[in-house]
């Protein structure tokens, strides 16, 4: 599995480093000069330290270079506690914080003993040449991360980003024979290329095994793996792959391939092809012309134009990922996330670092004292950000269930302290017909159906929005509660709701749960707290972001099936506020200061349009309407036959003549029968043939077939050849019908209210009768003549 490829622990050095930072104790100060060279009194004053070992190269203490003001290019540096400085070394560097981190610097290493003494002052004269580079220069790291989830983006407000330092030196080691070999790939490619497009720059190639650390993991090891055989590996792809093999045995063949390709070009038509760009800035004349090491140095030069043929076609990524398993990384530093997602870290960078970093970035979240990577794209290398420019923003997003999320509320277009009722999951009410009426609006028979034609079932979610000043206005609980439409028997929504926040523990963040409700307050059942916005709000998945539960059906696992709990029709959700003490609240009373908005529309931008004079109910309630239906599909093969004659339940159908007969399939797919309203969606029917389910004849409809419906297929047509397999004169066939309901969720249509049905056949031509036996007397012998005249009788 993936490790960690900068393992963040305290090595024996960093110990001994933070001993030598923290020690206080009073003893023999040793003060140290440092003259820069050639120092321009306009530079910044670089960041230096001075470190001071012991005879055996143990760090003994570290001390700050600070500039010294009364003298030109000029600094000092204070020990506090050295017994005895002979054998000491002394090393004159930049300022970092782990010995690691030291080893990778270029320092100035002097004995102390041989230092010379400027007014008695042990000194350390430095050329420019060797600390010109330790001044540093701002490069910043900046970008967002999002998780994706019900079809969206929700920031990550919690976590740190580490951000790596990608070297490709692997590339220089890779023998001519590979690079060569990479080169055929690409040609290949170039000259046939591939039967659909494989790129997927934001997920793992899906070939690949993130479990498989000798092809797409971190470096587990000091040396390259045994090379695998490719055919072997190319074997073992999924179906949909077959192809691979075949690229594998082309490459043999690619450069004959495209010398022949180019003989058949006019000369300024084979010009401008050898000029024009393969990929982003990199001609195609230097793919094909250039030597092994030119070749070499333009694959590391631009390997951002080259990454998805390098990483997304599996017959090359294996030829140079064996070799490349073994990259460079350095971490420049780790950047917190911030409440909308954001991140940004100003990273030091050496005045003298001529090219642009490549990045390649972590994210960890550390929740309840565990520490997850929710974001790490691999291979390392075909996730990198290659020279990337100081301030570019990176958009990260990962797919991880486990993220916390922080369910931050979208502003509105208009002003005021407001109640926003959403809608039914991901669904506005703003997308359901005439979901709420205002006075003079004339009810449709769409009313209540999402984009006018799907009804609603099984678990429904309400959402909500409420205003960061609502409960200091005195608004404090909600209730939801249902009536069939054009009945008062309201039925309080009363199923527990409990949300989620995140609190902070010293540097450690922790879930709380927070039961919203029911709760009885003076006297009023069923209310529901509204959240508290002082606290951070988390949203894991799609109970986070419910306010209210409607169960208009329950699943039964015996049964297998959805149990209706209400019965299909139309039905009006009253929304109702509450003060503290359980006293219902008008918004439209003398002194309200806040009222209901109701989205028009999705929200653009982070800004939701909303509608500020919604129809307000003599009870201070507001209503939407909402059509409910939880019937299943129903999907039905009547029968099969032959010209219309339907045959028992081994169907083995005889036919006369393939060119005329045709076979008969009878059916109904359908929601409801009239009268009542029928949501179905559509139905598929397919017959299919043989052991390979080749489709030979289909039909997909969106009306309902609600009376026997027939669909009618010759015998030629079904047994007729499709691709390499056929014609045949008999096969044995599968017909398959499928209904779709209408019926959602709020997030999607309900698939369990889906019908489906099977039926089978054989076509076999009808054998032709015996013609009767006719031999002569003469020719037969008596015994025989007995047993034929036998024969007949019976």
């Amino acid at each position: 599995m993936h490790g960690d490829d900068c393992f963040e622990f305290k090595s024996a050095e960093d110990e001994e480093m933070d001993m030598a930072t923290s020690r206080k104790t009073k003893g023999n100060e040793l003060k140290i000069s440092v003259e820069l060279q050639a120092f321009d009194d306009q530079q910044p004053w670089p960041e230096l330290s001075a470190y001071l070992y012991s005879r055996s190269g143990r760090l003994l203490e570290r001390s700050p270079v600070k500039q010294d003001a009364r003298r030109h290019g000029s600094g000092t540096a204070l020990f506090e506690d050295v017994p005895d400085t002979k054998g000491l070394t002394l090393k004159i560097g930049p300022n970092v914080e782990t010995a690691r981190e030291i080893a990778r610097q270029k320092l100035s290493i002097q004995r102390f003993d041989n230092l010379p003494r400027v007014a008695d002052i042990p000194t350390v004269i430095l050329p420019k040449p060797i600390w010109i580079c330790w001044i540093k220069v701002p490069y910043l790291v900046t970008g967002r991360v999002d998780k994706w989830a019900d079809g969206k983006k929700y920031p990550v407000c919690v976590g740190e980003v580490d951000i790596y330092d990608v070297d490709v030196y692997c590339l220089l080691k890779i023998p001519d024979i590979i690079i060569e070999r990479i080169r055929d790939g690409i040609i290949d490619l170039v000259v046939d290329p591939p039967p659909f497009d494989i790129r997927q720059p934001d997920k793992l190639p899906p070939w690949c095994d993130i479990d498989d650390d000798d092809w797409c993991g971190t470096p587990p090891g000091p040396r390259p793996p045994f090379i695998e055989d490719l055919q072997a590996k190319i074997a073992r792809l999924p179906k949909e792959w077959s192809f691979a093999a075949q690229r594998v045995t082309a490459m043999d063949t690619a450069r004959a391939r495209l010398d022949q390709h180019l003989e058949a070009m006019p000369f300024a038509e084979k010009q401008q092809w050898l000029n024009s760009t393969v990929s982003e800035d990199v001609q195609l004349s230097k793919i094909l012309y250039s030597n092994t090491q030119q070749f070499r140095h333009l694959l590391v030069e631009r390997f951002q134009s080259f990454r998805f043929w390098l990483c997304w076609y599996p017959w090359i990524h294996w030829l140079w990922w064996p070799w490349c398993r073994f990259y460079g990384l350095e971490k420049l530093g780790t950047a917190q996330l911030q409440s909308d997602g954001s991140f940004t870290e100003i990273v030091p960078l050496s005045i003298c670092r001529k090219d642009q970093p490549d990045l390649w970035l972590k994210v960890r979240q550390t929740i309840e004292g565990v520490d997850r990577v929710i974001y790490a794209r691999y291979p390392v290398l075909c996730h990198t950000y290659w020279n990337h420019p100081s301030g570019k923003s990176v958009n990260l997003l990962t797919y991880d269930a486990q993220t916390v999320v922080c369910d931050h509320n979208d502003d509105t277009d208009k002003p005021g302290t407001y109640v926003m009722p959403l809608g039914i999951g991901d669904d506005g009410w703003y997308q359901i017909e005439q979901a709420h009426l205002k006075p003079g609006d004339i009810p449709n028979t769409d009313r209540g159906l999402y984009n006018a034609t799907d009804p609603y079932g099984t678990r429904l979610d309400v959402r909500m929005q409420f205003h960061d000043d609502l409960i200091g206005k005195g608004v404090a609980y909600y209730r939801w509660s249902v009536a069939p439409e054009g009945t008062s028997s309201w039925a309080y929504l009363n199923a527990p709701v409990t949300h989620r926040h995140l609190t902070q523990i010293g540097v450690n963040f922790f879930i709380v749960p927070e039961e919203l409700g029911p709760f009885a307050v003076g006297g009023e059942p069923s209310l529901f707290k509204v959240p508290d916005p002082a606290k951070d709000w988390i949203a894991l998945n799609r109970n986070d972001r419910a306010f209210a539960y409607w169960y208009t059906a329950i699943w039964d696992s015996e049964q297998n099936r959805y149990v209706p709990q209400v019965a299909d029709g139309r039905y009006v959700l009253r929304l109702e506020m509450f003060d503290a003490a359980g006293n219902r609240l008008d918004p439209t009373a003398p002194g309200a200061d806040w009222n209901f908005f109701l989205p028009t529309s999705d929200a653009v931008g982070g800004i939701w349009p909303v509608d500020d004079n919604p129809h307000i109910q003599p009870d201070g309630s507001v209503h939407f309407n909402l059509w409910v239906d939880n019937t299943d599909t129903t999907a039905d093969i009547q029968s099969v036959g032959l010209g219309g004659s339907p045959t028992g339940e081994c169907q083995f159908i005889e036919y006369n003549d393939g060119a005329t007969d045709q076979v008969r399939v009878t059916y109904v797919a359908y929601h409801k029968q009239p009268p009542e309203r029928d949501f179905l969606a559509s139905y598929g029917l397919s017959i299919k043939r043989g052991i390979s389910g080749t489709t030979v004849e289909s039909h997909s409809s969106s009306t309902p077939a609600h009376t026997p419906t027939n669909l009618d297929a010759g015998v030629n047509h079904l047994l007729r050849q499709i691709g390499t397999k056929g014609p045949y004169t008999r096969c044995a066939f599968a017909v398959e019908l499928h209904a779709y309901p209408r019926t959602r969720n709020g997030f999607s249509r309900i698939r369990q209210y889906e019908s489906h049905d099977t039926s089978a056949f054989a076509l076999m031509k009808k054998p032709l009768p015996c013609p009767p036996v006719r031999l002569s007397a003469a020719s037969v012998e008596p015994a025989v003549e007995t047993e034929i005249l036998k024969v007949r009788s019976e």
